[in-house]
């Protein structure tokens, strides 16, 4: 099991999660953070606050950035 976070940036901001998830692979922590995307998503919709210019950013215990998952159509998953 490997430790993974989910900061979150909205554009120049980011929000660090200092907590972290222990998921056996990158794929799982891509998989979690889709369904993060899914609940954000509705939430801002419910709102009337649409999620542009913000993303994911998946990280490992030693800091790399190991994938993005971007709101709204900003850009595709990387």
């Amino acid at each position: 099991m490997n430790r993974y976070f989910f900061n979150f940036r909205k554009g120049d901001e980011i929000s660090v999660d200092r907590r972290g998830m222990w998921l056996p692979n990158a794929d799982s922590a891509q998989t979690e953070a889709i369904q993060l995307w899914g609940t954000i998503l509705a939430v801002a919709l419910v709102s009337g606050d649409p999620p542009e210019d913000c993303e994911y950013e998946i990280a490992t215990a030693d800091g790399e950035t190991i994938a993005k998952i971007p709101f709204g159509c900003r850009g595709t998953i990387q």
